[in-house]
């Protein structure tokens, strides 16, 4: 191995010589995971001399310390020289092509003490002066730290990046660039109340991207999302022309500020409305997000993710493939739909709530709800309005029980109404998952699964799992006995 690569191995005679190019080895080591190439580098000098680059194409520095007030600090001056040395050896010649993804993180340190003497972001200016020499870097995210306008153009000398995460970043008011916008593809913004991107009030923190290469974003921050709608895709020339996926805070004005611009945003596939931990009751009130119905012509989007009441507002029929549907009445603080809710808004007959375009459901093939139980009701309806259903998955927020008043199923009886319920033909995988699932009614027996696997294939020829609640009831094909994991 070492004489093919022109390298002197000591240890050249404790393993067969194999006639591989290094190029073959190198391929064959991408693929090996990470506790496996760890043990590659011992075998030979030449073996590690190829697999150890491959140990760091995933870096992570966490140099600095985070307070109770989210005060930035690094504890000691050891760390800084330890950092050094970790980002120097990282760079060398030998390492640096393998390095996809670079990560800049805060640690939390248990009883560290605040030291104002040493600058927390003493090392980011040597990260970037770095990142140029990662040829190959895919990805890189920043945590709790502030940008200047140096660094932003330091960050622009990579010219492209795949991924970029800012995670409660600011980024200085950006008064102009000499050097070229940076080609991003995929870029993803979380930030709090206190740390925007973009300090000053025109948000030209956004104006570093090249708007004709982005592909994907992704802002949780109602402030940032705003920010973006309007004065950064709003003032494009020409709009995102790139731009296929976007996620955005379900936040009243973010969806009044977006709606006007959605023309701006012609190849747009994916849209996605970030659901919150909790849906607050001043969000919104009426069924309709108070939004014109006839703005602008909508999207044929292939997925949607968001609130029932704004998909007539932006998907077209004849594309939805990919559906994951929730609700912002306040019946529910998580979203969550009852059964007749969701019966109203998929077969109508509910006075109060909105009733979704037939044409639009009837070419999704992957459903996901959020719903308080589950029950014949909200079943059948969705039997009715998908018939080209492949995947069905159904989250109930408070278990499967058995009730009188809500008539709500556990997992015993919903596998029994497998058989008769009518679930189009094409359905393959099926999921009804719960984090607090209530008692069983019985305990199936083995012959009894073995009958329902018999006759579940009959009816549906294509199914090939169902999974019921946490405790995982899954009827598999492969073998001629039915799995039963609980």
């Amino acid at each position: 191995m070492g004489q093919l690569m022109n390298i002197p191995s000591r240890d050249s005679g404790i393993i067969p010589q194999v006639g591989l190019p290094p190029e073959l080895w190198s391929a064959i080591f991408e693929h090996l995971p990470l506790r496996t190439l760890h043990d590659v580098t011992l075998t030979c000098h030449s073996f590690r001399y190829l697999a150890q680059p491959l140990l760091f194409r995933s870096l992570t520095f966490c140099p600095y310390s985070l307070d109770a007030n989210n005060q930035r600090f690094i504890h000691r001056l050891e760390t800084v020289k330890r950092t050094k040395r970790r980002i120097q050896f990282c760079s060398s010649l030998r390492i640096a092509h393998a390095v996809r993804e670079c990560k800049f993180y805060p640690r939390y340190i248990v009883g560290a003490v605040l030291n104002t003497e040493i600058p927390y972001n003493v090392l980011l200016d040597i990260l970037l002066d770095t990142l140029p020499l990662f040829v190959n870097l895919q990805s890189l995210s920043f945590m709790f730290v502030d940008l200047s306008q140096s660094q932003i153009s330091k960050l622009c000398a990579l010219r492209s990046l795949g991924n970029l995460f800012l995670g409660n970043c600011t980024v200085e008011h950006v008064l102009s660039l000499s050097s070229p916008k940076l080609r991003l593809a995929n870029l993803t913004i979380i930030c709090d109340s206190k740390n925007m991107l973009g300090n000053g009030q025109n948000g030209h923190g956004l104006s570093v991207f090249s708007p004709d290469h982005i592909r994907s974003v992704s802002i949780i921050n109602p402030v940032a999302a705003s920010q973006l709608l309007n004065n950064f895709i709003g003032n494009t020339s020409q709009g995102l022309l790139q731009l296929r996926c976007l996620t955005l805070p379900c936040n009243l004005e973010v969806v009044r500020a977006f709606r006007p611009i959605l023309h701006l945003i012609p190849e747009l596939a994916e849209l996605k409305f970030a659901r919150p931990s909790q849906i607050q009751h001043n969000l919104p009130r009426d069924e309709n997000f108070s939004l014109s119905t006839h703005f602008n012509p909508l999207k044929p989007l292939s997925k949607y993710q968001g609130p029932r009441q704004l998909l007539p507002h932006f998907v077209r029929p004849g594309a939805l493939e990919h559906l994951n549907l929730w609700s912002t009445r306040p019946v529910s603080t998580d979203g969550s739909m009852s059964p007749l809710e969701l019966h109203g808004a998929l077969a109508g007959g509910n006075k109060l709530v909105s009733v979704c375009d037939p044409e639009v459901l009837k070419t999704v093939q992957m459903l996901e709800l959020s719903v308080t139980h589950v029950d014949a009701l909200m079943l059948h309806a969705i039997c009715i309005r998908f018939p080209i259903l492949r995947s069905l998955y159904v989250f109930a927020a408070k278990g499967f029980f058995p009730g009188a008043v809500t008539q709500a199923w556990d997992p015993e009886v919903i596998m029994d109404a497998l058989l008769t319920l009518p679930l189009p033909s094409t359905i393959q995988h099926l999921r009804l998952s719960s984090y607090s699932a209530g008692s069983r009614s019985g305990t199936a027996t083995e012959d009894r699964l073995v009958r329902h696997k018999q006759d579940l294939r009959v009816k549906y020829p294509n199914l090939s799992s169902v999974s019921l609640d946490e405790s995982d009831i899954d009827l598999t094909w492969d073998r001629s006995t039915v799995l039963l994991h609980c």
